[in-house]
């Protein structure tokens, strides 16, 4: 038997395959993919806030305090630095007796299923608290038509890739698979001409989809998976009901004027960036409802920081978003409970 004309192909074969790897490698990295572990683009293009600590050894059986903190823009450390505000107050009350350290991967626009996702992948590493804190850019996934809306959220571009991502585990090993699931399913969108809601403005025209909260079974199940993971890790978590001002009164339109009734802060956000003013906090009202029946019927540690932030636009940036008092005001009445209820003791 002749076996030239096999290894010839054989060999065609490997060099085709190792060249096409290559360049699609190459092609990736053109989008942002790491080189050698394309996989981790999970981390670095949808992630960056966990990317650091994938390679820590976080334990909460040592002589140090780690506090995760899940959430989105409002206590994440470009808007608020909730992180060092908690630790200064606990140090100030422990003094030298313990020891913190902070984790905050909140971060601006992500819903419940992100920070699901994000203690998901935090797989290996025990927390001895896990704080939540998000309950209004679910809205922007209400604003889209009902026969649209899924409740895996893929009806927004963002998860369809994380999802598409997170189905190829082999990518580390070849890219090929991927980039061609990838490239078919850019196909399908341009012939079905696939419209997606947005993450991060929600399109004018869609607005009105949202007075239908449909999010409130994908906010309870994926608040559900965070309270089972924790309890299944053993970390400790509170959850905090959502803060929100909406001047009495006032119709909130997204113009400039409507920081007329907020504290004027250098940064701020208007209402529609999450969809039209009434619709938000109905949708807030809701998320809010399902995270306190939660917390109530698993007996999970709960602060209802709504009750406990004055309803004063001193304190608030926007409908969301906390002022320096407001800040303030939020991290000394958590740490008062964190202390209270001895959660890191």
């Amino acid at each position: 038997m002749n076996w030239r004309p096999f290894l010839f192909s054989l060999i065609f074969f490997i060099i085709l395959f190792v060249v096409t790897e290559i360049i699609l490698r190459i092609a990736l990295m053109c989008y942002g993919y790491p080189l050698l572990k394309p996989g981790d683009y999970l981390y670095s293009g949808f992630y960056p806030t966990i990317s650091e600590m994938i390679e820590k050894d976080i334990r909460s059986d040592d002589d140090v305090q780690d506090v995760l903190i899940l959430g989105g823009s409002v206590i994440s450390t470009p808007w608020s630095n909730m992180e060092v505000r908690l630790d200064t107050i606990l140090r100030k009350k422990y003094g030298q007796a313990k020891k913190f350290a902070f984790y905050n991967t909140a971060a601006a626009g992500h819903t419940s299923l992100d920070n699901l996702i994000k203690y998901k992948l935090l797989e290996d590493k025990r927390f001895d608290l896990v704080i939540y804190y998000e309950a209004i850019n679910e809205n922007r996934a209400n604003c889209i038509p009902d026969a649209d809306f899924r409740s895996d959220y893929t009806h927004i571009k963002w998860y369809c890739d994380i999802e598409l991502l997170r189905a190829h585990p082999e990518i580390n090993f070849t890219v090929i698979p991927y980039v061609c699931d990838l490239i078919l399913k850019g196909i399908k969108d341009k012939i079905a001409r696939k419209i997606y809601a947005s993450r991060e403005q929600v399109d004018p025209g869609f607005a009105k989809f949202g007075a239908n909260i449909k999010t409130g079974s994908s906010y309870r199940k994926n608040i559900k998976d965070i309270i089972n993971i924790s309890r299944k890790r053993g970390d400790k978590l509170l959850l905090l009901s959502y803060a929100s001002y909406f001047p009495k009164g006032v119709k909130l339109t997204g113009e400039q004027q409507d920081m007329d009734h907020f504290a004027g802060c250098h940064y701020a956000s208007p209402v529609t960036i999450w969809g039209q003013a009434e619709f938000v906090k109905k949708g807030i009202m809701v998320h809010n409802r399902i995270l306190t029946d939660l917390a109530k019927q698993n007996k999970t540690y709960f602060f209802d920081m709504a009750g406990n932030i004055p309803q004063d636009g001193r304190f608030f940036c926007d409908v969301c978003h906390v002022s320096e008092p407001g800040a303030q005001n939020f991290a000394n009445k958590l740490t008062a409970y964190i202390v209270d209820f001895k959660l890191v003791e």
